[in-house]
């Protein structure tokens, strides 16, 4: 008997139809590895929510403190003779001891420039420099933990105000005032910045990392992912040089605020 083959019309049938798949399943499988990062990203600040618990537990229910600049001594000189007594160490090494694990503070999701501005990484005195935690891609409320000993007792709603954030600066702000739905006053939320001085950036904030969101760590300790939203031309933040910006319905601060703010 004579075979039968393939006719060039099947074959060309029989390619479209894997392409048109091929193109309403990739998006489907990147979309799927999206959410494993940003699952695997939420656990990481879940960890580090309860590292900050027992860090405050250990320190009478106070939170670390981090100051601008800050570093060591023995290589950040003109800092520290400027500014004497500012922190040490980046807070990731001072969460490292509950952590015991360097991944928790890195994003999967995440492969721009790290800024730690001076704040050290190693163990200052450390002649090697020997970093504890090699990268850190989240950021602190400045607003809460930046330059001053804040205890959980002087927070109002410790579930709502963000602590640490999906950022690849060491801080995290400034914030801007805003009234939300439900709300009877003003309040500062985090802002998700684009625009600095001008410029676009990506460490103030940055953009959002998770599908339109970022990922929060609580001043309890929980963590939880927000969308990103926009807010009108006429709002201001702290910070006159963020000409253009979303924020998170994530408390900055629980502080009552004027605004323009």
């Amino acid at each position: 008997m004579k075979r039968r083959g393939f006719t060039l019309i099947e074959l060309l049938v029989v390619i479209a139809i894997i392409a048109i798949l091929a193109a309403i399943l990739f998006p489907v499988f990147a979309q799927a590895r999206e959410k494993a990062r940003a699952i695997s990203c939420l656990s990481n600040e879940d960890q580090l929510g309860i590292a900050t618990m027992m860090y405050t537990q250990d320190y009478d229910e106070t939170y670390f403190e981090q100051d601008w600049p800050g570093g060591c001594p023995d290589t950040q000189t003109g800092y520290w003779t400027d500014q004497p007594g500012q922190t040490q160490q980046d807070w990731a090494t001072l969460l490292y001891p509950y952590t015991k694990s360097a991944g928790v503070f890195v994003c999967p999701d995440y492969n721009g420039s790290i800024y730690t501005a001076s704040l050290a990484l190693f163990a200052c005195g450390d002649p090697t420099k020997k970093l504890i935690v090699p990268y850190v891609n989240y950021g602190i409320n400045e607003a809460v933990i930046g330059g001053q000993a804040t205890s959980m007792a002087q927070l109002q709603e410790p579930a709502s105000i963000g602590l640490i954030t999906d950022n690849s600066y060491v801080f995290g702000g400034p914030g801007v005032c805003l009234q939300q739905p439900g709300e009877s006053n003003y309040y500062l939320y985090w802002i998700d910045a684009y625009t600095f001085g001008g410029a676009p950036i990506n460490w103030y904030n940055g953009d959002p990392r998770h599908s339109g969101g970022s990922n929060f760590v609580f001043a309890d300790g929980h963590a939880k992912w927000a969308r990103a939203s926009t807010v009108g031309p006429n709002v201001k933040t702290s910070n006159p040089n963020v000409t253009s910006f979303g924020y998170y319905p994530v408390k900055y601060s629980d502080q009552v605020c004027v605004p323009p703010y």
